[in-house]
């Protein structure tokens, strides 16, 4: 699958021209970030990752972000905190097609 350039605040990349990637990982954060309903085309999509911030149990969240990459087309392996407690998401689209 290929799609447009993001920065890392979720704008389109314009430096110079628009620049095409392998967008999985920019596909992750757009998940993470988003609410449902804030895709009109979707209003199922979005894990809202804002709202689980005071949430005791982070098993509830680990799910919700494991069945919105499933949604999404995405082969879920894992998905965990590291010893940093940054959050990890090994998954990846089960084709090219996406």
């Amino acid at each position: 699958m290929i799609d447009i350039l993001q920065t890392s605040d979720g704008d389109v990349e314009l430096t110079d021209d628009l620049v095409w990637t392998e967008p999985t990982e920019q596909h992750k954060r757009d998940l993470l970030l988003a609410s449902q309903g804030d895709f009109k085309e979707s209003p199922a999509v979005g894990v809202d990752c804002v709202a689980y911030l005071h949430d005791t149990d982070p098993a509830d969240f680990l799910r919700t972000v494991r069945k919105q990459c499933e949604k999404d087309g995405m082969r879920v392996d894992e998905i965990t905190y590291n010893s940093n407690g940054e959050l990890i998401i090994d998954a990846a689209y089960e084709n090219d097609n996406g």
